[in-house]
């Protein structure tokens, strides 16, 4: 009796000691991030600057929703606020070139970018020295005039893509009748941003669903960042198991699949892949020009190079699929709109059946430019925050309505986000409303275009995107019109089918833009 007497005072003497230590733990956290930290005297709400369950009840419970609340906080604490424990939100956008600059050094945050878990991509390199050698040779393939070499492959996959619309259109009745714009547009800019790349595709554009299989792989794997980056163990889990049971992991197995497909095809590349420079430049790829370049053999491994490559094809999809799927929807619901927009291309290219229209002369056009500008706006690029760490620099910032200077300490991550900045009504008024006109009466506007990003981390596909944008823009609405806007020698027209703003207007982040739960995507259907 007496043995089990002291057993159970030791029992109890254990869990107090335990409980005691982890009042004391919990207890000078909170201190320490209210009081300590060296970002304590910015505002914001006390919760949000304990713990990142704050942030983790807005966008995993709430599907994304943390963005709309760190703008309703703004309107609450000012222009400058803390979000997390760690982390600075800054909504004036005057402040954008001076955290996102070209010259002082950028790195990001460990915290945001292993949501992933792929820290062999340029996107995941934290070190400003490592972006930048990662950058270096993939910069010349992403120049203005790299791209228009390109202008024949992008016009080829573009006539594909209206000859599956033109197919559709003969098959009243059927479920082919009806196209969903992202898949189609995510296939057309899959099948270019893969073949420049890794110099083949998948022909996504011949799939009968336009590939959505992959669409959908990489969109749901956006969707899940915010999950995986307050849990980063999550994904290291998945990775460490042997393949064929990770396969089987609902959600991430399919993107273990996807990454062992490029895998795969970095293999074979380095096994077959001549030299690039036995090939003209117009037919140089990405990849095999990586495997030939000065960068050291670890920069060059399978694992590093599936990385850039998965971020590459993945951004390049998902992001001007749906600005042209954001354009396409506004189009058709807007008659003025595609009317001025048609009367300018036909005076452009006289002839429907041209292919051949130089992209400069595309880039030259006004209200097509203005298009193009204001789908990308409402498109966002990405929605999530991007944060950049500057580790040898106190940024000053200055609350222009209380005139309050704050001095943000180095090595702190500050963050702005593209989908506030395109909403500051001060810039962009009726900022909900499609307004290509904006673009023609104000020349400053452009600068606060963050769709891309900008700096020395401003997103590498900016050009291909461009080139894209128009080349399909142009091509799509020469020869097709609306119900409303019909031209003489269209080859038919394109009807909104089942769908409504709400399936184009974002209401959440999820890396991506989301729109309402249960729509079912901007659906067509194409008519003679």
């Amino acid at each position: 009796m007496a043995f089990d007497w002291i057993a159970s005072a030791h029992s109890s003497l254990v869990g107090a000691a335990i409980l005691t230590l982890g009042v004391i733990y919990t207890g000078s956290l909170i201190v320490n991030r209210l009081f300590l930290s060296p970002i304590a005297c910015f505002p914001g709400p006390k919760l949000a600057a304990v713990t990142f369950w704050y942030e983790f009840y807005f966008d995993v419970f709430h599907r994304g929703r943390y963005v709309v609340q760190i703008a309703k906080l703004h309107a609450r604490y000012g222009p400058i606020i803390r979000i997390n424990p760690f982390e600075l939100h800054v909504g004036d956008s005057a402040f954008y070139v001076t955290l996102y600059a070209n010259g002082p050094r950028r790195e990001k945050w460990p915290w945001y970018t292993e949501q992933f878990g792929m820290p062999g991509s340029i996107f995941s390199a934290i070190d400003h020295d490592l972006h930048r050698a990662r950058r270096a040779p993939l910069n010349q393939f992403f120049s203005a005039a790299m791209v228009r070499k390109l202008q024949p492959m992008i016009e080829d996959k573009a006539t594909h893509l209206l000859l599956r619309f033109g197919n559709s259109a003969d098959q009243e009745g059927t479920d082919t009748a009806i196209v969903r714009l992202d898949h189609a547009f995510a296939a057309f800019a899959n099948d270019v941003v893969m073949e420049y790349s890794l110099g083949r595709s998948e022909n996504r554009l011949s799939e009968p669903d336009f590939g959505r299989a992959y669409h959908d792989v990489v969109f749901e794997f956006s969707k899940a960042g915010h999950l995986l980056k307050q849990m980063h163990w999550i994904l290291r889990l998945v990775q460490s198991l042997p393949t064929w049971l990770a396969l089987k992991v609902p959600g991430l197995g399919s993107v273990i699949k996807t990454q062992l497909d490029i895998e795969q095809q970095i293999t074979l590349l380095k096994s077959s892949d001549p030299s690039p420079d036995t090939k003209p430049a117009a037919q140089a790829t990405i990849f095999p020009s990586i495997l030939h370049s000065s960068l050291p053999p670890s920069e060059k491994s399978n694992l590093r190079l599936r990385d850039e490559a998965f971020i590459m094809l993945g951004a390049g999809t998902l992001t001007t699929s749906w600005a042209l799927t954001v354009a396409t929807f506004y189009l058709l619901s807007l008659p003025p709109v595609l009317t001025r927009l048609k009367t300018e291309l036909r005076t452009a290219i006289p002839d429907p059946d041209s292919s051949s229209t130089p992209l400069s002369t595309l880039e030259q056009l006004p209200y097509l430019t203005a298009i193009i500008n204001e789908s990308l706006r409402l498109s966002y690029g990405t929605t999530s925050r991007l944060q950049r760490v500057c580790p040898d620099q106190t940024l000053l910032f200055t609350d222009n309505t209380s005139l309050k200077q704050y001095s943000i300490p180095p090595n702190t991550p500050v963050s702005m986000t593209s989908l506030l900045i395109h909403h500051n009504e001060s810039l962009f008024p009726n900022s909900h409303s499609f307004s290509p006109e904006r673009w023609l009466t104000d020349s400053d506007l452009k600068k606060s275009l963050v769709s891309f990003s900008k700096g020395s981390r401003q997103c590498i596909g900016i050009n291909l995107a461009h080139a894209e944008l128009y080349c399909c823009v142009a091509r799509l609405f020469r020869i097709f019109g609306s119900k409303e806007v019909r031209f003489e020698n269209d080859e038919g027209y394109l009807e909104l089918w089942e769908t409504d703003v709400d399936d184009v207007r974002t209401v959440a982040d999820g890396f991506v833009p989301l729109v309402k739960e249960g729509s079912k995507g901007v659906r067509i259907k194409v008519k003679r």
